[in-house]
């Protein structure tokens, strides 16, 4: 379905106006773009756990540990199969978060690509994690361009990893959940696509799980906990990452809100988050949730009471009696108890977006 006309020319004058205001660090410039294929560093490797994998594959240029993504396939089927990306949280600080125990602790919670291949490569899906730059590297949107230039490259490669290309899925945590979002409501929004090759590929998805991902920049410090992160601050994970003080560029913080682009047909949306989470407020998930439902949308959220920045409830349905789960569907939107945010309840959720299950 086509974009509302009025929703891209607010995108587009968004993006302008972020282009000229001069906030920050000019270096989101793109490096030179990767060619369509490019060997990874190692050989695919086998693992009893149904998958063989090959690290640190680049799809443009690396800039630092930026730029390279690890990609699990089923070791079992013929496939093609369809693709779950998956990229942890860091604050947008590490250029590094496609590895179990790399980049910042405590910020994405306790899942990795390889834990996700662990448990779904054997369900017939390829894993893939993936590193884009920092905000010491180069200010958004080239984190935005980075995500974009994956996603293309792996369907210019789909052949290569027995992917589906009509199929691909993203999930995050943290900042990777705010990737995972961007790359979600900007699918058909040609100005953020960047130039890091296989430009004749689409960077749409067709579902996104973003776990306590910040949507909505401006809000964050009037949404605060008690005693939670400040954001306004210039040296703020976010205002780092416009490369300016959120409130002195409001501009640029829009451009780099995922609420900003949310329409009418944009993919199926799982969100997730603590109540308690002090570090990304809660009310960043259900701010994209209420816009997703507006557009009449696919969409649940889970709130999780007792519980803050982490996923550790994915592990049993036991962890989170007191969630309050509200889904839209077909301009209607109910609320609950069900189903319990898992990792089996989102394997649900990529089973029926991507399998059609």
């Amino acid at each position: 379905m086509n974009r509302p006309p009025r929703r891209l020319a607010a995108a587009a004058l968004l993006l302008a106006i972020v282009v000229l205001a001069g906030c920050g660090d000019s270096s989101s410039s793109p490096p030179a773009a990767a060619p369509a294929s490019v060997p990874a560093t190692t050989e695919p490797q086998a693992s009893d756990a149904g998958f063989e994998v090959e690290t640190d594959v680049s799809y443009a240029a690396p800039v630092g540990r930026a730029h390279l993504m690890d990609v699990y396939v089923p070791t079992s089927g013929t496939g093609p199969f369809p693709v779950i990306m998956y990229q942890a949280g860091s604050a947008f600080m590490s250029d590094d978060t496609k590895s179990p125990g790399s980049g910042p602790q405590g910020l994405g919670g306790g899942t990795s690509a390889q834990s996700l291949a662990e448990r779904w490569a054997s369900e017939g899906y390829v894993i893939v994690g993936f590193n884009t730059r920092s905000s010491s590297q180069a200010t958004f949107p080239a984190q935005l361009h980075d995500v974009k230039a994956a996603i293309r490259h792996l369907r210019a490669n789909a052949d290569q990893y027995r992917i589906d290309p009509a199929h691909i899925g993203i999930m995050g945590t943290s900042s990777g959940g705010w990737t995972a979002s961007m790359a979600g409501v900007t699918g058909d929004v040609p100005s953020l696509e960047g130039s890091l090759g296989n430009g004749d590929e689409s960077s749409a998805v067709q579902a996104v799980a973003d776990l306590f991902g910040p949507t909505e920049f401006l809000t964050m410090d009037a949404q605060r906990v008690s005693g939670g992160q400040e954001h306004d601050a210039a040296d703020s994970p976010e205002s780092m990452l416009i490369g300016c003080a959120l409130q002195s560029c409001k501009a640029k913080a829009r451009a780099a809100s995922p609420v900003t682009y949310v329409t009418e047909g944009d993919p199926p949306f799982y969100i997730s988050h603590g109540a308690d989470d002090p570090l990304v407020p809660s009310r960043q998930s259900t701010a994209l949730f209420d816009e997703l439902a507006k557009v009449c949308g696919d969409a649940r959220l889970t709130i999780v009471p007792g519980y803050g920045h982490s996923d550790e409830y994915l592990a049993s349905a036991d962890a989170s009696p007191d969630r309050r789960v509200s889904t839209t569907s077909d301009c209607k939107t109910t609320t609950g108890t069900t189903p319990a945010p898992t990792y089996a309840t989102l394997l649900a959720f990529f089973d029926r977006t991507l399998k059609g299950a």
